[in-house]
């Protein structure tokens, strides 16, 4: 994958991506100040309930899920609050130039980078038959899903906002070469993936997942010019795991209708640089248009 030149004045879709962070106030002091607000909402007051319920002493697959996601969406409002309070711009300019989704753009996404993962999934089991079993249970599956359906989006487009926004954007103040952009969003994006539970099926290989999913969201970010695409893929990507094939000890909890018995990092790893590869072609190779 490559990524559009991007000089600091150009009409690439990528300089006017990055140059949205000049509408705002951006001395130093106020990304520090950013990143901690971002942190202690995220860290500190989102995981509360979840403290909660562990002393409680009862937490079922659910309540974590819904604890999880109650932590990304305080890490919304410390975006929130440091987006209007300290840089002085909108939430929206984290998105496109236009302040406003585009709905048909998050839709071409999640459709795509949901068929790649069903492929995947379909591949994986007609290679290893005995790996994934059924686990349908539709009176818990339907609420389960009306619930994973609202909060889901909201959470991986809070990271979206946050890792390939808010991130790639401050960044490119100090940084002058996308490639190198994207480079080190993917590793910030993968740092606290690093804690999961499923890194002890294979910590170096499911590293290299992460980063190579949060590389593909940053490239697909500034050569489009817009977060829908990233917005849509990671959602799906969520979505699939949450309610259709998911695996045993995953870090996102659900009522998948299939679940494997163990998590396969050479697959995961190459089912994804393939993944990856095919969606970008898909929107940039033979150019899927946006409305």
């Amino acid at each position: 994958m490559t990524v559009d030149s991007c000089p600091a004045v150009g009409q690439t879709p990528c300089a006017r991506y990055l140059a949205l962070v000049h509408e705002g106030r951006n001395e130093w002091w106020r990304y520090l100040l950013g990143v901690a607000l971002i942190l202690f909402c995220w860290l500190a007051l989102g995981y509360l309930p979840y403290l909660w319920m562990i002393a409680d002493g009862t937490i079922t697959p659910f309540d974590f899920y819904l604890a999880v996601n109650f932590s990304i969406l305080m890490m919304l409002a410390g975006l929130a609050f440091a987006m209007r309070f300290l840089h002085r711009r909108p939430v929206m300019t984290l998105v496109n130039r236009e302040r406003r989704l585009d709905w048909r753009r998050i839709g071409q996404a999640a459709a795509v980078w949901s068929a790649i993962g069903l492929a995947a999934a379909a591949v994986e089991h007609s290679l290893y038959p005995d790996r994934y079993y059924l686990t349908f249970d539709a009176g818990q599956f339907v609420l389960f899903a009306a619930v994973a359906i609202v909060l889901t989006p909201l959470q991986t487009t809070t990271e979206e906002l946050v890792f390939r926004g808010y991130a790639m954007q401050a960044l490119s103040l100090r940084m002058h070469q996308p490639l190198a952009v994207a480079a080190l969003s993917a590793l910030v994006f993968t740092l606290p993936h690093l804690l999961n539970p499923e890194m002890r099926h294979g910590a170096l290989l499911l590293a290299a997942s992460y980063y190579t999913i949060g590389f593909l969201l940053a490239a697909i970010t500034l050569r489009d010019g817009r977060l829908e695409l990233a917005i849509g893929l990671h959602a799906a990507n969520n979505l699939m795991l949450a309610l259709v094939a998911n695996y045993e000890d995953s870090a996102l909890p659900g009522e998948s209708i299939f679940m494997a018995r163990e998590l396969d990092p050479v697959y995961s790893f190459i089912s994804l640089a393939i993944g990856a590869v095919v969606f970008y072609w898909v929107f940039f190779g033979r150019r899927l248009p946006a409305s």
